[in-house]
């Protein structure tokens, strides 16, 4: 009986329990309500994979691409579709794959999840691809060769000197702090030959206390002078080696040469059919030589141009020296090798270039970027040349070999401003997509991205000691950064208007923008 009854007990309890529990009622979602859901989901989706989109490194060869898109059964050629829209349509693919499959676009590539059909990756394929060059390209990278070894061997000798006496300063720091706190411990007096004290031979300390010097002088930095350069946005800027003079391009086709720090014109040179895109002081040039019939036909600035040329200047008579032509669309930025015997251009038509100076010929024309090339700058030991577009990448060659070395992937937008770090082994981008990246060459990877500006940033310039870099942005504003925290030191603000440039003199004294 009492089996029974618990049984029964058993039986009962469940019932009660469900006659307790509340009742849900799902109401289903209105018809508009789905459509906005769903339509926002799929916004959603479109955003992530434009995002993904813009991280993935696809070929840049044009072939290349329509290889990729038939294997993938996409269209090759859409009507009016040129290379880069075609690349753009083929990573998109590829993002699309990558959430499909959940395998990475290099796998897919190269061909992991389709054998059958898979066309093997440039860097598989056992034949290599060459450019035969001309005998002066081939002398040329052997006269680089014989230039940049010395410098580089210098440059890595006083790395490694200032490293090891860092490394004695922290240890002879470390051994005084732990002498003071057994002191403070046993309260015994302690001598003066053990205290801490500054010691202003040191090379170590002389150095943080120049760096404590030039930060407080970036503080405190203010207007000097300013001059209306022309009638039209000054497009380009530049001091020149010795600080002496600076110089300006506009969009009105003439270039000007001003004293500094007065800001008085000095120089007027006009030559060019179109608006100017830049200019550079050649490295060998001084101020004092300009307008100097002595002088003769000593080279002292480079300008160039939408008209697809690149003029040269006379430092004494100020007038055109040569013109250097070639390139198929307009020329963007132009930079000078550290020996002033090379100048490199980059252009709209997708490649950048080398001239020789003295014989004022083509040497190299490289392809490489899948975009316009926007940017360019030396190495100071003068083997590396980095490069940067449209297409959001950066690119660093040897050129001594002419291969590219790094790619400098990792910007989403294009990549407007680049710089090599004075040591050698670091380099500076900044992009429209409002910020600067910094690139450890040996690393071959970014090791910082600084937020730096609300709008685009259009140039970054390190300074002479490699601890502060420059950059300039359409927010109408120039900032300086302290590299060893990552911090802005100082906003320089006063322009009415976007800001295209900005340019250190040699010891940091004085910026222009």
């Amino acid at each position: 009986l009492d089996t029974a009854a618990t049984k029964a007990a058993a039986e009962t309890k469940p019932d009660a329990a469900a006659a307790k529990a509340p009742v849900v009622e799902i109401v289903p979602l209105s018809e508009e309500t789905s459509a906005s859901k769903d339509k926002h989901q799929a916004q959603l989706m479109k955003f992530q994979l434009e995002m993904r989109a813009r991280t993935i490194a696809a070929p840049t060869n044009d072939q290349e691409v329509k290889l990729q898109l038939r294997r993938f059964l996409e269209p090759v050629c859409l009507f009016g579709e040129g290379p880069s829209e075609r690349r753009d349509r083929l990573k998109t693919k590829l993002a699309k794959m990558e959430v499909d499959q959940g395998v990475s676009a290099s796998q897919i590539l190269a061909g992991e999840q389709d054998n059958k059909h898979a066309i093997p990756a440039l860097e598989d394929r056992v034949e290599a691809f060459f450019t035969e060059g001309a005998e002066e390209l081939k002398a040329a990278r052997l006269w680089l060769l014989e230039y940049s070894l010395p410098r580089s061997r210098e440059r890595l000798q006083a790395a490694k000197r200032k490293q090891a006496l860092l490394d004695e300063y922290v240890e002879a720091s470390e051994k005084k702090m732990k002498n003071h706190e057994h002191y403070v411990k046993t309260g015994v007096k302690q001598p003066d030959a053990e205290k801490i004290t500054m010691d202003e031979d040191n090379e170590i300390e002389q150095e943080h206390t120049s760096f404590i010097d030039k930060a407080g002088r970036y503080r405190n930095m203010d207007l000097t002078s300013s001059q209306i350069g022309d009638v039209r946005p000054i497009s380009g800027l530049a001091f020149s080696a010795d600080g002496g003079a600076v110089a300006t391009c506009s969009w009105s086709g003439l270039a000007k040469v001003w004293a500094v720090p007065d800001c008085d014109p000095k120089a007027t040179l006009q030559g060019h059919k179109e608006r100017l895109t830049d200019v550079q002081f050649s490295p060998q040039f001084q101020s004092a030589a300009l307008g100097d019939a002595s002088a003769g036909d000593t080279l002292c600035l480079a300008t160039s141009s939408a008209d697809r040329t690149v003029k040269l200047w006379s430092a004494g008579t100020c007038k055109e020296m040569a013109t250097l032509r070639g390139h198929a669309e307009r020329v963007c930025r132009i930079g000078f090798h550290p020996s002033g015997r090379f100048i490199g251009t980059t252009s709209y038509d997708r490649t950048w270039r080398l001239w020789d100076l003295e014989t004022q010929q083509e040497l190299l024309c490289q392809e490489g970027h899948s975009r316009a090339v926007y940017t360019i700058a030396f190495q100071g030991d003068g083997a590396l040349v980095a490069t940067a577009g449209l297409d959001s990448f950066g690119r660093v060659w040897d050129l001594r070999t002419g291969r590219a070395v790094i790619a400098l992937a990792g910007h989403v937008k294009q990549v407007l401003g680049l710089d090599f770090c004075p040591s050698g082994v670091k380099v500076a981008t900044g992009s429209d997509d409002n910020t600067v990246r910094l690139w450890d060459l040996r690393k071959k990877k970014a090791y910082y991205t600084i937020p730096a500006h609300p709008n685009l940033i259009s140039s970054v310039k390190y300074s002479d000691c490699g601890d502060f870099l420059f950059t300039s942005s359409y927010d109408k504003s120039v900032k300086v950064w302290n590299l060893r925290n990552f911090t802005s030191v100082k906003t320089l603000a006063g322009h009415d208007e976007k800001i295209m440039r900005v340019d250190v003199a040699p010891g940091g004294g004085m910026v222009a923008t």
